[in-house]
């Protein structure tokens, strides 16, 4: 079992939670991938699809997708007929547009008309909320967990679970892989 984590717009390796999260995963002797995707410029589904291509994805993986991270983790699984062990969606939203233009922009390219079609690309799906999320409305954040059949795991306080929000560590996500 692998576990692959795609992050959001203006995100990298380091940002916020997700080298605790690898290094915490690697202590437990479980390989975890980041691959280095291409944001804000040159961002578009295509271009990350195509790195994406060369890693191998099966049934015993988990994969991790935050903000722009999950839409796309949920379309490039469907689109690729990729079924996996386990689908953890942070401050996922599906055809949203928020507050940043230039950001809204860039999301688009990854929306999917029909969100429910691809609610079978995981055995669990489990989708983790805050409940004042800055960027995304509890209304989208809730309906795109609904639309995938998702468990929901709404966290009081987490904001974006971003740095700005205080997440250089996310123990909630851990436990919820493991």
């Amino acid at each position: 079992m692998k576990i692959v984590i795609f992050y959001g717009t203006g995100c990298d390796a380091k940002t916020a939670w997700l080298p605790w999260l690898k290094n915490e995963l690697n202590k437990r002797k479980i390989d975890c991938l980041i691959p280095k995707l291409p944001t804000p410029k040159n961002q578009t589904f295509i271009n990350w699809a195509k790195l994406i291509n060369s890693i191998k994805i099966d049934e015993q993986d988990c994969v991790i997708g935050w903000s722009t991270g999950a839409i796309f983790a949920v379309r490039y699984l469907y689109e690729n007929n990729i079924h996996i062990k386990k689908l953890v969606l942070v401050s996922g939203f599906n055809n949203y547009k928020g507050t940043v233009p230039e950001v809204d922009k860039i999301n688009k390219d990854f929306f999917m008309k029909d969100l429910s079609i691809a609610s079978k690309v995981a055995d669990e799906i489990i989708c983790i909320k805050s409940d004042n999320d800055p960027f995304i409305t509890q209304e989208a954040l809730t309906n795109f967990a609904i639309q995938l059949n998702a468990k929901i795991i709404n966290i009081e306080a987490g904001g974006h679970f971003n740095f700005a929000a205080g997440y250089d560590k996310f123990p909630k996500l851990l436990e919820t892989l493991l």
